[in-house]
């Protein structure tokens, strides 16, 4: 897990947000509907926007952001949350229902997920999830609702924390996908 944290931390070479000598990991826990929520380091979040109307794209700080939603088409949204990319043009906004979470915890509490444990999640908890996901991967397109951080290409890791499972997103990849999409 340690390699794959660290994996993380290079978009960003001056992002020290794991203490070396006491194994400390500051994250927040951002909110997902239908899905397992995403687990991403604290120092990648710039800022939370309070903002009620669905966006595709937000004026922050002087700069267009590529948003993107953690929540079903026909759900108010609550905020949204501009994430830290390798430069200014690749930041994005996740705009989201609900809350985000803040935790300190020690590194050696996240534990990596197996992937038959995290389809059997994804099965207990997330059914319609895991059946647009498997439609998806099976080439039909039900136009469903199927989330693209949902898409194994942007989960880079399903963890365990505090006896949930969550997502560690392929931050990097994702927003490098949205930024070219909409540029």
């Amino acid at each position: 897990m340690v390699t794959k944290v660290k994996s993380i931390l290079a978009q960003k070479e001056d992002l020290e947000i794991l203490s070396v000598t006491t194994g400390q990991l500051d994250i927040a826990i951002i909110p997902v509907v239908g899905a397992p929520s995403w687990i991403v380091p604290q120092s990648l979040i710039l800022s939370v926007e309070p903002y009620t109307e669905r966006v595709w794209t937000l004026l922050w700080q002087s700069q267009d952001v590529v948003v993107y939603h953690l929540f079903p088409k026909e759900a108010q949204p609550d905020n949204i949350v501009i994430l830290e990319s390798i430069t200014d043009v690749y930041r994005i906004g996740l705009q989201i229902q609900g809350d985000i979470s803040y935790h300190s915890t020690r590194i050696v509490d996240l534990k990596d997920v197996d992937d038959e444990t995290y389809q059997q999640t994804l099965q207990a908890q997330y059914p319609q999830a895991l059946e647009a996901i498997n439609a998806n991967l099976n080439g039909n397109d039900k136009d469903e609702y199927l989330p693209q951080f949902l898409q194994q290409s942007y989960v880079y890791q399903p963890v365990m924390f505090d006896g949930q499972i969550y997502i560690v997103p392929d931050v990097d990849k994702l927003s490098h996908f949205l930024v070219d999409l909409d540029g």
